[in-house]
């Protein structure tokens, strides 16, 4: 379970080096829920996101954007579809209240 997470972590990684797209926000969303559903808690996600390679690639910027991804899926706030809507419609994650 974990292994997959870190996977999909690093695949986001290796493409942030130009920029994070809103196609790998939506899997981390994906990937986030299943996580959730599988038994992890948001404390141990979000741990992921501080350890390694990530926080090595990711600019601080991008390491909250993953982080609020994270946060938003795990809660059902947003679902990865709507992640995905949010982002390429104005590339904020927060609806609008």
């Amino acid at each position: 379970m974990r292994i997959l997470f870190l996977a999909l972590l690093m695949l986001v990684c290796a493409a942030a080096s130009a920029e994070m797209t809103c196609e790998q926000l939506g899997a981390m969303a994906q990937e986030t829920v299943r996580q959730r559903d599988q038994g992890a808690s948001l404390s141990r996600l979000l741990a992921e996101t501080e350890r390694g390679e990530m926080k090595d690639r990711l600019s601080p910027k991008e390491l909250a954007l993953v982080r609020e991804v994270i946060q938003l899926s795990f809660n059902g706030s947003m679902s990865p579809a709507e992640v995905v809507a949010a982002c390429m419609q104005s590339g904020m994650l927060v609806p609008a209240r």
